[in-house]
């Protein structure tokens, strides 16, 4: 058999690319597609280098490759552990389907460390919508962070001295707004707004009324804060502290104009860090 390192190299960085994708979706993160084209130029390289040296195909060193992979698309993003199983979870539906439809086809859909499609193209094309679409039924729910489809977005929150990049639910419950300006609020888990406002000296004490928290602070710090009422579940009514962020981006790099409101100890058991209304 004569394979051609470039169609070898073109095949897998494709196939790359569709994988990362369907991993990013299913992880409900957003990445930049250039960070994906590069991650996936790097597995097309590595496709290639392991058809010249065979001992690169084995196991230990493909699984190594992967999450080299994975770290060139997704490192820094908090759901990094989980898109990377996903990753490899979907490469594996992906590479069953190529032997199931090779041996259907009877043509040689792997080689090495990746594949090689001396096929058609619509052989190519129904193999990753097929390793696609499986994927996407078996593991859409779980995958993002509960048994609903609910969308979670990474927002970089700097207030002061401090930026923290949180990731928050897009909640249809969440309907707060500033009370003066009328602008979005996002409700953070305590630990990450207090990682924020400590970049401005402020302290938060969980067995403090938000009034007299607020009331205590130097007016430098407070007037950049506020209370916002709200109301809840097995709560009459209540008061939030709020303050108003530097800047807020979302992970596309635009800006979002909105407050940040201390929420509870925790929201998402770790699948997110905040809530924001849809």
């Amino acid at each position: 058999m004569v394979v051609y390192l470039d169609v070898l190299f073109g095949t897998n960085a494709l196939m790359d690319y569709i994988t990362l994708l369907a991993a990013a979706h299913l992880g409900g993160v957003r990445v930049k597609r250039l960070r994906l084209l590069l991650a996936a130029g790097l597995g097309g390289c590595y496709a290639a280098a392991a058809a010249v040296q065979p001992w690169l195909a084995v196991l230990p060193v493909r699984l190594l490759a992967g999450l080299g992979v994975c770290a060139a698309a997704f490192w820094r993003q908090n759901a990094f552990a989980r898109v990377c199983a996903l990753y490899l979870i979907v490469a594996a539906a992906f590479a069953g389907l190529a032997a199931v439809l090779g041996r259907a086809a009877e043509r040689q859909l792997l080689y090495g460390a990746g594949y090689y499609f001396a096929v058609p193209m619509r052989v190519l094309l129904l193999a990753a919508a097929a390793g696609y679409a499986v994927s996407g039924v078996l593991l859409r729910g779980d995958a993002q962070h509960g048994p609903l489809r609910r969308e979670v977005e990474q927002l970089t929150v700097r207030f002061g001295s401090a930026e923290r990049t949180v990731r928050v639910l897009h909640d249809t419950g969440n309907d707060l707004a500033e009370p003066v300006s009328g602008r979005t609020v996002v409700v953070l888990e305590r630990a990450a707004a207090q990682a924020l406002l400590a970049g401005r000296g402020i302290v938060l004490d969980a067995a403090q009324d938000p009034a007299a928290q607020l009331a205590a602070w130097q007016p430098e710090a407070a007037r950049r804060c506020g209370l916002l009422p709200y109301r809840a579940v097995g709560t009459e009514t209540g008061l939030l502290l709020y303050f108003r962020p530097d800047s807020v981006r979302r992970a596309d790099g635009s800006v979002l104009d909105c407050v940040c409101a201390v929420g509870p100890e925790k929201l998402g058991q770790g699948a997110y860090e905040g809530l924001i209304g849809v």
